[in-house]
């Protein structure tokens, strides 16, 4: 028996919607308090910009945090770094609301980024443990309704601004992990099959995964599509507030029918992953990227207006989806016995290319979107051509 493979039973144990809402914390870390920076920052006596680094603080520490906790997920299991990731975040997210000073808030901000790389980057890994060649389908579902998280978390903020000081919104972010470590005590099993062994040195997996060659091709897809997502995210409310002048208000409607196409997308490479497979998916949704990216550039140079931008961006947004949980799942496969640490790979490398969307921007931004344009377009070139087939049957196989 495939030593690899997955158990049904424990697949039916495995609840996703709990998953998802393990996974959905750090973005509900960033987007929840970016309504309150400029009350943070006049209550502890600091400028803005202190306050707005919190945020490029707590990405740091989430990234390197998950090349710590992936070797020990994989050593000691898989609920155990959860749960200790979740209340570590309770007790950071505690320490950030009595926070005094902007040096303080800063530090607590970097424990909550380490705290959540714990309990997110076990994630991946029990899917892959519970899904095996089919991780893409359970990646699917867990992304389809994390997603909702940067919908609804500057809603949460605003709301709790409304009502108290901003001390109220780490209060619920204290309130919300104590719940999901008591649901992950309660209904979680552990996924990390035991009959698998571990080296001494945890640091051994990352030299296990980065001697596996048949992974390159797909972890270089993915810090490309990583990069082209990052760059939208960073120029979208340039393109759409200052070239076209819609109100933050609009905007905010714009900007979740991006994340409404990553839910359509998910839910239907959910549906057509299991018959086609994920490199097909993959290929499929590069194709489709490209030409989506293609006609944006096209619809750019010819003015073509906000209502075709939009349209444009559905589709771009959308296809990378599919194409980024696909090229994920294919790097996680290859390794049953390191998933966390592979999930932790994957993770740190797209906080860090993500990182380089803003200096990109600033390189080639000449007023106009066309530059915005034609970086995403040559970033999906660039994983649409690394993703070729080179081996027809290889390619069918998987």
């Amino acid at each position: 028996m495939d030593p690899a493979a997955p158990s049904a039973q424990l697949r039916q144990r495995l609840p996703l919607p709990l998953l998802s809402a393990i996974a959905a914390l750090p973005p509900l870390a960033v987007d929840m308090y970016l309504p309150a920076m400029p009350q943070i920052a006049e209550d502890l006596g600091a400028s803005l910009n202190v306050i707005q680094n919190s945020l490029s603080v707590f990405l740091l520490a989430y990234g390197l945090g998950m090349l710590v906790h992936g070797p020990l997920a994989d050593k000691h299991g898989r609920r155990p770094l959860a749960l200790l990731g979740l209340l570590g975040f309770a007790l950071a997210s505690l320490l950030t609301m009595l926070a005094a000073s902007a040096g303080q808030f800063l530090l607590c901000r970097i424990l909550q980024g380490v705290a959540g790389s714990a309990a997110s980057v076990t994630v991946p890994a029990m899917i892959r443990d519970c899904y095996g060649r089919e991780t893409s389908k359970g990646m699917s579902t867990v992304m389809t309704i994390m997603l909702v998280a940067p919908l609804v978390a500057p809603a949460i903020g605003s709301s709790l601004l409304a009502f108290g000081p901003w001390q109220g919104l780490f209060a619920f972010q204290t309130c919300y992990p104590l719940l999901l470590a008591l649901l992950v005590w309660r209904v979680l099993p552990e996924t990390r099959p035991m009959h698998y062994s571990t080296p001494k040195s945890p640091w051994r997996n990352y030299q296990i995964i980065f001697a596996e060659r048949r992974i390159y091709r797909d972890l270089f897809t993915y810090i490309l599509l990583a990069l082209a997502f990052f760059v939208y995210l960073t120029a979208v409310s340039f393109l759409y507030i200052t070239w076209f002048g819609v109100s933050e208000t609009v905007f905010g409607y714009l900007f979740a029918c991006s994340a409404g196409a990553l839910i359509v997308a998910n839910l239907t490479n959910r549906q057509l992953v299991s018959r086609f497979g994920p490199r097909r998916m993959l290929q499929a949704a590069l194709v489709l990227a490209l030409l989506s990216s293609l006609l944006l550039l096209v619809g750019t140079l010819a003015d073509a207006g906000l209502a075709f931008t939009v349209l444009g961006f559905f589709g771009v947004v959308g296809c990378l989806g599919v194409a980024w949980v696909n090229a994920d799942s294919l790097v996680i496969i290859e390794f049953p016995q390191q998933a966390s640490s592979a999930s932790a790979v994957i993770g740190t490398l797209r906080f860090g290319f993500g990182a380089l969307a803003g200096p990109l921007l600033v390189a080639v931004y000449d007023g106009t979107p066309v530059p915005v344009m034609m970086l995403i377009f040559g970033l999906l070139l660039g994983a649409a051509l690394l993703q070729l087939p080179r081996d027809s049957r290889r390619a069918t196989s998987q």
